[in-house]
């Protein structure tokens, strides 16, 4: 990982555990990172940021509509996941191991602590979404946040969630389609107007994650419905 700040290349590797998160380090100062926010944590780069960019779950067969050029890579490591991602993070992990545990100074309780959900956030507000919550809605939820309608959604090839902006008071899911206000509809990954032109899609900073890490990286989060 070799970011640049401040027009320099810093060499980041994994350095541990804070909050029962892992946290970055860099070479060349020494400083220690929050991977999520990019905030300089401890070090001489404290004041300074991470570029931070969504990084969204996906699939090979997503990937490859996406982009039929892509090259992927394939490992001969035996496959041993049965079920979909979201069966399988759902089901691989029951509790928090003693070392996560021993990083973390007082957990918000709001939540299970392994609950799978989706944490956005601004400048000015962090709002979580659990996934029990948007299968109730039907895998789609449209809200608020900051000034700026959105919908929340489950990717149907992922199982995983994931936000984009949409200036829609409804959004629902019929024949594989997500359809929002005004025609716009979104398949397969893309967003296209009534028109059926394709349209750029905005979303807002995002990470499909446990409860816990996101609350505690964002004390005093929002959580969706109360």
């Amino acid at each position: 990982m070799t970011p640049i700040v401040d027009g320099e290349v810093y060499h980041y590797v994994s350095r541990g555990l804070y909050n029962g998160v892992s946290i970055l380090w860099d070479r060349e100062t020494g400083s220690v990172w929050d991977h999520i926010t990019g905030e300089a944590m401890y070090g001489p780069s404290v004041g300074h940021w991470l570029p931070i960019y969504n990084l969204l779950h996906t699939n090979a067969a997503a990937a490859l509509e996406a982009d039929p050029e892509l090259r992927i890579a394939i490992s001969d490591r035996p496959i041993r996941q049965r079920g979909n991602f979201l069966d399988w993070v759902m089901g691989r992990f029951t509790s928090l191991s003693e070392r996560f545990e021993r990083t973390i100074a007082k957990e918000d309780k709001r939540r299970p602590t392994l609950e799978v959900g989706i944490g956005l956030w601004t400048e000015n507000v962090a709002r979580y979404y659990s996934m029990e919550d948007v299968l109730a809605a039907g895998e789609a939820i449209s809200d608020e946040l900051d000034g700026r309608r959105l919908v929340v959604y489950v990717e149907p090839r992922s199982r995983a969630l994931g936000a984009l902006y949409a200036e829609t008071g409804n959004a629902e899911w019929v024949e594989g389609e997500l359809r929002l206000d005004d025609g716009v509809v979104l398949r397969e990954g893309r967003l296209y107007g009534s028109d059926g032109a394709r349209l750029e899609i905005e979303r807002p900073l995002q990470l499909f994650t446990r409860w816990y890490g996101f609350a505690l990286t964002f004390p005093g989060t929002e959580i969706y419905g109360e």
